[in-house]
């Protein structure tokens, strides 16, 4: 397989699932400007990262990639069984992640990255959204380490990148009771690789 991969982007989610299972795959870096070209819009046909390449043919979206990969190598245990109560919890906090908490931290990085001047309203409500997504993650893990039987998953992979894009892409404060959950996520080797990808210069 081969993953076309944007280096600070929502691919950085899924060169970490690769670099955790530490299969072999193939690793296609792209700027901003070649994600534009015809032959990669034939891979992704809005032009965004990631994309991967498989026997079959194109697959595009983070979270589709993830659970995809993970389903390809069920022995290495980060999704549970089809049709378990886990897996569904992983299903319900890939999904949480990439709406709920996401979708906030989004409609902040609009108003700051966009070239108009930031509406504060809306961004204070933004950020009102994410708090409150992150507290849900804060009590669902309680004395746990992960988020779904205490055991590292898809769901951390998802949750985990959303959380620390709060942080990482100075977004907004990351509440304290969700720090130490980031922070473990991003201690692991795996991220560290996955994060550390560049565009060559």
């Amino acid at each position: 397989m081969r993953l076309h991969h944007q280096p600070r982007s929502r691919s950085t989610r899924v060169l970490w699932i690769l670099e955790e299972l530490g299969i072999p795959f193939d690793l296609t870096i792209m700027s901003r400007d070649t994600k534009q070209t015809p032959e990669y819009r034939a891979l992704h046909p809005l032009g965004r990262a990631p994309a991967l390449e498989e026997e079959g043919g194109p697959v595009f979206e983070s979270g589709a990639l993830i659970l995809h990969i993970a389903d390809q190598n069920l022995d290495a245990g980060l999704i549970a069984p089809l049709g378990s109560h886990e897996r569904a919890l992983q299903y319900q906090w890939c999904f949480f992640g990439m709406t709920d908490s996401e979708g906030a931290l989004m409609d902040i990085a609009r108003q700051l990255w966009g070239s108009g001047e930031a509406d504060r309203g809306i961004i204070e409500r933004a950020a009102a959204r994410f708090v409150a997504t992150a507290e849900v993650v804060e009590s669902a893990l309680g004395d746990d380490d992960y988020l779904v039987g205490n055991s590292f998953s898809v769901a951390d992979i998802v949750v985990g990148s959303v959380l620390g894009f709060a942080r990482t892409g100075e977004i907004t404060e990351l509440p304290a009771g969700v720090v130490p959950y980031v922070d473990r996520l991003e201690a692991r080797p795996a991220r560290q690789r996955a994060v550390a990808v560049a565009v060559p210069e």
